[in-house]
């Protein structure tokens, strides 16, 4: 099973891959990314949501971690697929539409905060099982809760404000992202699940 669920932190570097692509590519006026950059984000997020449901059903002893990823991940397929499917056409279609366009961009990104905020979540939770340890682990574990509370505090602003929070969220939850997925390899590797 271990062997599986080593995906899941492989998934989230992919993830961090394309957010610093994303940015990168925006900056730079290139518009034809969009596609493949959130297609992909859909694929990592559906693998991620699929592989936490599997570690949850196998009574993991991060239970709660494993969850929040999961609802984190569908959260996230979620806002991605307005992305694809409804950002373009509602855009296309004039000022009429203009209202109905930015009502629907404001709700992804509500979904975006919130799938965030329990990425922060699970890295708290990981990094709190990681301070058992010693040297390295207790390390990356107090960075991944570091990097969680940071994601949480920032993404309930922009739930709860909306997108004047985008950048700052989405760098928080990156980071938070990239930590929670080396503190999940780390983990992983010490104690696979499924072991007491």
């Amino acid at each position: 099973m271990t062997r599986y669920l080593q995906a899941v932190p492989l998934a989230m570097i992919v993830l961090v891959v394309t957010q610093l692509s994303y940015v990168v590519l925006s900056n730079s006026g290139f518009e034809m990314h969009r596609m493949v950059i959130w297609t992909t984000e859909a694929v990592a997020f559906l693998g991620i949501t699929v592989l936490a449901l599997v570690a949850l059903a196998q009574n993991s002893r991060l239970a709660p971690a494993w969850a929040a990823i999961a609802v984190g991940g569908v959260l996230n397929v979620v806002q991605v697929g307005m992305g694809l499917a409804m950002f373009g056409p509602l855009k296309d279609a004039g000022e009429a539409m203009a209202p109905a366009y930015e009502a629907v961009v404001a709700g992804a990104f509500f979904l975006y905060f919130a799938g965030k905020w329990l990425f922060g979540l699970a890295a708290i939770l990981v990094g709190a099982a990681m301070l058992r340890g010693t040297g390295l682990a207790k390390a990356a574990g107090v960075l991944a809760i570091l990097s969680g509370l940071a994601a949480m505090a920032v993404n309930l602003l922009g739930m709860a404000t909306g997108m004047a929070w985008i950048f700052p969220a989405g760098a928080a939850g990156t980071a938070a992202t990239l930590l929670l997925a080396i503190a999940l390899a780390m983990t992983l590797r010490e104690r696979p699940e499924g072991q007491p």
